[in-house]
């Protein structure tokens, strides 16, 4: 879970890979964004999903992909899922990134 400064719940993520895969397919990062707790649902919510690969030096490279794709666009958790069009070039591709830069510095349980 990923939360602001005053501990609100503000996004929620899971990475998914097949580890001797990685280099072949890479790995899914899905994030649910919006607010979770009381009184909030999925209509509240929606989807972003996101592929990691290492590039040739080591370094993590990140790409939108249509969350539609992915299971978190099965509406459980969030209503709405983004088709990458709906990130790439928008005020919400910063946040997204902004995010996934976190995750990666502060989540030791990913590479």
């Amino acid at each position: 879970m990923i939360h602001d400064r005053g501990g609100a719940t503000t996004a929620a993520y899971w990475m998914h890979w097949t580890e001797v895969h990685i280099d072949e397919t890479g790995a899914n990062l899905d994030l649910i964004l919006g607010p979770w707790g009381d009184d909030t649902g999925p209509s509240d919510r929606y989807a972003v999903a996101l592929i990691h690969r290492q590039q040739a030096n080591g370094t993590p490279a990140l790409m939108v992909i249509d969350a539609h794709d992915r299971s978190i666009a099965d509406g459980t958790l969030a209503s709405t899922a983004l088709h990458r069009n709906d990130v790439i070039g928008t005020p919400l591709a910063e946040q997204v990134f902004a995010l996934t830069d976190a995750i990666y510095e502060q989540d030791d349980r990913f590479f």
